[in-house]
């Protein structure tokens, strides 16, 4: 039996079609791969912008200068925005820089777009775009179909024939006046090459005076009150008016008075100035001593309110030894020099601190320690206990000797050259008047003979303290009896 080929076997046909179904598919496959670029190697960089556009198509061009480095591989929505899929050709993406800014443009008016990366200006500092990169900086340019969208409704809207009317009325208008045109064009130019660079400026002070617009607004309802209060005084002040009028009247008038005065009076008022400042100076230096001083007289005052109450003078007089006279070598000789050297030391707080620098500084020395009440005042102020004054003090005013008043000379009789340093209100006892030594006994039985016979009185009826006031003033006078 002969047998039966191999290509007239019914198997054999049904496997070669198989083979030659797959064998087509195989090369479709191949034509759609190498289409498509699978077997390109690529470096993805990510590329995101908040739209595309329209006419981006996948496989989309990448260009760096018009050289093509790379391809668009997927475009995908991400949020609000859009996330493209950049395959960078790996021999060509070292040359393009980092921080390139991408801008969607199209080949031609309607054509479909392509990818442009644009370097920086100021160059990436030799760094270069890497694989696995976003580039975030994004530019979409106005898309003439939105254009023409934008612009059909406003075409609709202007009635054709007006239109007409208006486009020949331009056309008559330019006729003839192109090189004019021209040079106005050329001069605009010119002036937006001038304010170009002072737009980011203009840009800034915009920003800022939105800012500025911002504090207004919030500050809005406190200059509306305050504009209704400007209202409210307006009105007070125009219902005041006629007070006003005679207000700034009567204040010219006065300042007229002032004039006339300064003008009269302005060497006087010069010469007061001068005269009084010796004066203040001497005030100011015994400024301290005022409050201790007052202080002494608001309770003196009730004790001489006590001893002249009912209108008569109550007092207990204890005659003590009278004081003798100074001599001719004891009159107050004080330079002005001494006296300021005896001003220079702090002032004294008690009797011990006295001393040649601070003689004559003003101060309250005891004063304090007295206005504590009536008992230190008569601790301080008995005959038991009388003031005591420093030798120093009686140095700086040329006493030398006692006095009868004064403590004890030293053996060489020089008072002020032996007197101790004493511990109380030493310098008090200059201004007190002194009862030491006047009148005793016989002194007072001869001067109420005197006083009673002057007065009409017999001796005994005279009062005990006319003797007291009389004897200072005859003592030391002689009678003569020629």
């Amino acid at each position: 039996m002969a047998r039966t080929p191999l290509l007239e076997r019914g198997g054999s046909l049904k496997i070669l079609g198989v083979l030659f179904l797959a064998l087509a598919m195989f090369f479709l496959w191949i034509t759609y791969a190498f289409f498509s670029k699978a077997f390109v190697d690529y470096d993805d960089v990510t590329l995101t912008t908040d739209t595309t556009g329209v006419n981006l198509p996948q496989n989309a061009d990448v260009k760096l200068r018009g050289m093509i480095v790379g391809e668009v591989r997927k475009v995908e929505p991400d949020g609000d925005g859009v996330k493209l899929l950049l395959g960078m050709n790996p021999k060509l993406i070292d040359s393009v820089p980092k921080g390139v800014t991408a801008q969607l443009v199209p080949k031609t008016l309607f054509g479909e777009k392509y990818v442009a990366l644009i370097p920086p200006a100021g160059g990436a500092g030799g760094e270069s775009l890497q694989a696995g990169d976003t580039i975030s900086k994004a530019e979409v340019p106005i898309e003439v179909e939105t254009l023409l969208n934008d612009l059909y409704p406003l075409l609709e809207a202007v009635d054709p024939a007006s239109l007409s009317y208006t486009l020949t009325a331009v056309s008559t208008a330019l006729e003839g006046r192109g090189t004019q045109l021209g040079e106005t064009l050329v001069t605009l130019n010119d002036y937006l090459k001038k304010t170009n660079p002072d737009v980011p400026q203009l840009i800034t002070d915009v920003t800022k005076l939105g800012t500025v617009a911002d504090g207004y607004a919030d500050a809005m309802p406190d200059l509306g009150r305050l504009l209704r209060n400007t209202v409210v005084t307006g009105n007070t002040i125009v219902a005041k008016k006629a007070q006003l009028a005679a207000f700034f009247e009567e204040g010219t008038r006065l300042s007229d008075t002032l004039t006339t005065f300064t003008k009269d009076n302005g060497d006087n008022l010069v010469r007061l100035a001068k005269e009084s400042r010796p004066v203040l100076e001497t005030v100011g230096e015994y400024s301290t001593t005022f409050p201790c001083f007052l202080k002494s007289m608001s309770q003196l005052i009730p004790r001489l309110d006590s001893a002249y109450r009912d209108g008569m003078l109550h007092i207990d007089v204890e005659l003590i030894e009278q004081p003798n006279a100074y001599s001719a070598d004891e009159n107050l000789d004080v330079s002005k020099a001494d006296f300021d050297r005896a001003s220079t030391g702090a002032a004294a707080t008690n009797g011990k601190d006295i001393n040649a620098n601070n003689a004559a500084t003003p101060s309250c020395l005891d004063l304090n320690e007295m206005n504590k009440g009536r008992a230190q005042q008569e601790k301080f102020s008995s005959q038991d206990n009388p003031f005591k004054v420093p030798a120093d003090v009686y140095k700086l005013v040329g006493v030398k000797r006692a006095h009868s008043k004064f403590g004890s000379a030293g053996a060489d009789g020089d008072f002020a050259k032996n007197r101790p340093a004493a511990s109380s209100l030493e310098l008090e006892d200059l201004v007190q008047p002194s009862g030491i030594g006047i009148d005793s006994a016989a002194e007072r039985a001869e001067l109420n003979v005197f006083l009673g016979g002057t007065l009409g009185l017999s001796p005994d009826s005279v009062p005990d303290i006319g003797s007291l006031l009389i004897s200072p003033v005859l003592r030391g006078a002689a009678v003569d009896a020629s």
